[in-house]
């Protein structure tokens, strides 16, 4: 029998790769500071449903993390981003 060729990517798998990436992002780059303006760097610490992803999954610091949860909540209240996903309305 053929060995499966899965294309589907687990939980498990995602959170590896997404933690490794975040990590990997926000210790190249010794200044972060998240701008509440740019959607796309904002929607990628925010899982399907519209939450904050934790710090023990993205591995930003606890300063980093305050500083990217105040970005996202102020484009939530401008609008920018949304409260929750069209999948979850």
């Amino acid at each position: 029998m053929a060995a499966k060729s899965s294309s589907v990517v687990r939980p498990a798998q995602r959170i590896s790769a997404l933690r490794s990436r975040n990590a990997a992002a926000a210790a190249k780059n010794q200044v972060v500071f998240f701008d509440y303006r740019d959607e796309r760097k904002l929607r990628r610490f925010i899982n399907e449903q519209g939450k904050i992803i934790p710090r023990r999954i993205t591995g930003l610091s606890a300063k980093e993390q305050r500083l990217l949860t105040k970005s996202i909540k102020w484009a939530r209240h401008l609008a920018i981003i949304p409260f929750v996903s069209d999948q979850i309305k």
